[in-house]
């Protein structure tokens, strides 16, 4: 037996017990923000738990603040913890820390082996990779490729292992924004002559992100470019951002609206900053609109309204990794009103409805955005 399982590896489920918590997603920013309810309904079920989020650098600047957390492990596989040497820092470090419970919510072989390796007693984790089985001791059979609930229910599902059974939707996804980036954004915003003035009759900041990472088929680009006139057509200002990689997609955009009368604003590209810039940029906005990619979760945990598109695709579907929130009357989900009996990727021209992202109109996305400006404005900052 392992030494790790050689330890009393029972749990306390006293609230007043202070346990020492590691929770672990070494992924992108929409993972990630869909794993805060984890972090929230733990501090309520332990509130005097120390508890370390282990995550990707990028992500840390929208977590740094929250109440649920204590402390921020940053796991870095390309530099700091590459190779065997690094892994056996990653270990060192984790063995360090002293962690009582270790909560894995993306099965990485290097962290579970690196959990194992540092002696945590209680490890959970989804079971389902074949290193899964010999690195947690507390895992829970899972295959989410079947999509029977939402990423972040599957995420809550693994504290079942803790005598905690959570209700879905009773705890949104948040993330925190600086000061420092709150108050950058609000120059940057009104430099560029965008009115942050908060009034009924007042043009609305509407956000526009058209880009993605390639997880899940997106929106086609002439449709955003018909929607970004339509809604400056109708007097909104719009902003269009793109993440570092994305330069390419904003010129494109501002290249095809360069005789327009009315203009949208840009933010992105090389060289435009930290997610937290983003998230500031956002905490401003009155609605943001972006397909299935970390900036439309960061805008439903800064509480926004949103307009989304997602594929009928089974594995990138809404149902697994649509928007998560108790309000779900603030999420307009659009998705193709098509069969789609594909569960991993789309089959393209081999389909009989592709290309099946093209039928949501831009008239749908349109009425869309008028329904939550009229819903929830009065919610608005």
């Amino acid at each position: 037996m392992n030494r790790a399982d050689a330890k009393n590896s029972e749990i306390s489920s006293d609230p007043k017990f202070a346990l020492n918590i590691l929770v672990a997603r070494p992924d992108r920013l929409g993972d990630v923000l869909l794993s805060t309810p984890v972090f929230s309904v733990l501090k309520k079920h332990y509130p005097h738990a120390r508890i370390t989020a282990l995550v990707r650098d990028p992500v840390v600047s929208v977590l740094k603040g929250l109440s649920s957390i204590d402390d921020i492990l940053v796991f870095d596989p390309e530099r700091k913890h590459a190779g065997v040497r690094g892994f056996f820092t990653l270990m060192e470090e984790i063995r360090n820390r002293n962690f009582q419970i270790s909560v894995v919510l993306q099965s990485h072989l290097k962290v579970a082996a690196a959990l194992y390796g540092a002696g945590v007693p209680n490890r959970l984790g989804p079971l389902g990779k074949p290193h899964s089985y010999f690195f947690y001791n507390r895992g829970v059979r899972q295959r989410r490729s079947q999509v029977e609930m939402h990423e972040t229910d599957y995420n809550l599902q693994l504290l079942r292992k803790l005598g905690i059974r959570p209700l879905s939707r009773v705890i949104s996804t948040e993330a925190h924004v600086s000061e420092g980036a709150l108050a950058y954004s609000r120059v940057w915003l009104e430099n560029q002559g965008i009115s942050l003035e908060k009034s009924p009759d007042k043009r609305k900041l509407i956000i526009v992100h058209p880009g993605m990472g390639g997880s899940a088929l997106n929106w086609p680009e002439k449709h955003y470019l018909d929607l970004i006139r339509a809604l400056l057509k109708e007097k909104h200002q719009v902003l269009v951002t793109g993440g570092p990689t994305e330069g390419p997609l904003l010129k494109r955009i501002q290249d095809e609206l360069a005789t327009s009368a009315e203009k949208p604003f840009f933010y992105g590209g090389p060289g435009t900053g930290t997610v937290d810039y983003l998230a500031g940029l956002m905490t401003y906005a009155d609605l943001i609109i972006a397909p299935s990619t970390g900036p439309l979760h960061l805008a439903v945990a800064l509480g926004k309204p949103v307009v989304s598109f997602y594929p009928p695709v089974r594995v990138q579907s809404a149902i697994r990794w649509g928007p998560y929130m108790t309000d779900e009357t603030k999420a307009s989900v659009l998705v193709p009103e098509v069969y789609c009996g594909q569960d991993f990727n789309c089959i393209g021209s081999l389909c009989n409805y592709h290309p099946c992202m093209k039928s949501l109109t831009v008239n749908q996305a349109l009425e869309q955005v008028r329904l939550q400006l009229a819903r929830h404005i009065d919610l608005l900052p």
